[in-house]
């Protein structure tokens, strides 16, 4: 009995692994970058919105958010910030504090599509 060829089964097995490996791989790096890019355009627009103080307010001493401006600026900020397609933006503003949730569409080789959701906050400080 011919022994001959008797690897080549196991090698396109080791293959198509190897190949799987590495499209796991570029997954793992195409998600990190998605997330990346979210977290980066959730903390800008959270970091634009805690800027837009309430004059009123700052002239009477006291350091608070006008929470609809801060909305306004906080959500152009995030959605300007190296702009990505699909990209959404939510903002829940309040006088101490605002939040900013990026939602980033995310595309596998393998698998569903799904979306990276990412939230950033921002307080305004003296100093």
């Amino acid at each position: 009995m011919s022994e001959r060829g008797s690897m080549l089964p196991f090698m396109a097995a080791l293959i198509f692994v190897a190949l799987a490996v590495v499209a796991l791989a570029s997954d793992v790096i195409a998600f990190a970058a998605t997330y990346r890019e979210a977290a980066f355009a959730a903390d800008a627009g959270a970091e634009a919105g805690a800027g837009v103080i309430d004059r009123v307010a700052a002239y009477g001493g006291e350091l608070r958010l006008d929470p609809t401006a801060a909305a306004v600026v906080a959500r152009e900020a995030a959605l300007g910030a190296r702009p990505r397609t699909g990209r959404t933006a939510t903002v829940d503003a309040t006088p101490v504090r605002v939040c900013v949730t990026v939602s980033e569409p995310f595309a596998p080789r393998f698998g569903p599509a799904a979306m990276v959701n990412v939230t950033g906050c921002a307080e305004p400080r003296r100093g």
